[in-house]
């Protein structure tokens, strides 16, 4: 029996999340089943059965693999308590948007009408999660409401990156990055990162 972490196992299961994926796009999530995975990717239903028992759980596990990437990749150039100056910020200082564009199979997948359950908030709520828990944001203003703040930072970042999205990723990652270093430089100054996990 092969260890559900090893290289191999972790191969096997991204070729049927990719799979998974596809099937999606051509079909519709209710409409695919584990035959259709295990056809496409090459695989046999014995196979997917010692990962998975039903395609609820590979659904589950591919949503939080992409909760946790949207956190990463927006935090991975930066230490805690480092001090940011949002003028000093550049198309290299994160890499969400670099992120989102390499696994647009994945996020295309919002614009389908049957789709992933609760896909459409999973970008703002991973914003959200990441703003309020690793962010302390300096205002240009000196009163405001930090918690409505990052809800509306949130709710408006993955609304413009819904727009890129639905515009085929009309510009470039890096040209996508500074909209929204440009956005971020009409209210805030900088931010501190807190406590990033090790």
């Amino acid at each position: 029996m092969m260890k559900p972490h090893s290289k191999q196992a972790l191969r096997t299961k991204n070729f049927l999340k990719k799979a998974f994926i596809e099937m999606v796009h051509k079909k519709g999530y209710s409409a695919v089943t584990v035959k259709d995975i295990v056809d496409h990717a090459q695989y046999n239903r014995t196979t997917y059965y010692v990962y998975y028992q039903n395609i609820c759980e590979l659904v589950e596990e591919l949503m939080d693999e992409m909760f946790e990437a949207i956190q990463y990749y927006s935090m991975c150039k930066y230490e805690s308590d480092s001090r940011v100056k949002v003028e000093e910020l550049t198309t290299t200082s994160f890499d969400l948007l670099y992120y989102i564009y390499d696994h647009r199979d994945y996020f295309t997948l919002i614009l389908l009408e049957d789709t992933l359950p609760n896909i459409h908030q999973q970008l703002p709520e991973a914003i959200f999660k990441l703003l309020n828990n690793k962010f302390d944001i300096q205002y240009d203003v000196s009163s405001v409401d930090d918690y409505h703040q990052k809800r509306y930072m949130a709710y408006g970042t993955a609304g413009l990156i819904k727009d890129w999205i639905v515009q085929d990723f009309d510009v470039t990652p890096a040209e996508m990055t500074e909209r929204l270093i440009c956005i971020l430089n009409t209210f805030a100054r900088g931010f501190v990162i807190k406590e990033i996990d090790s």
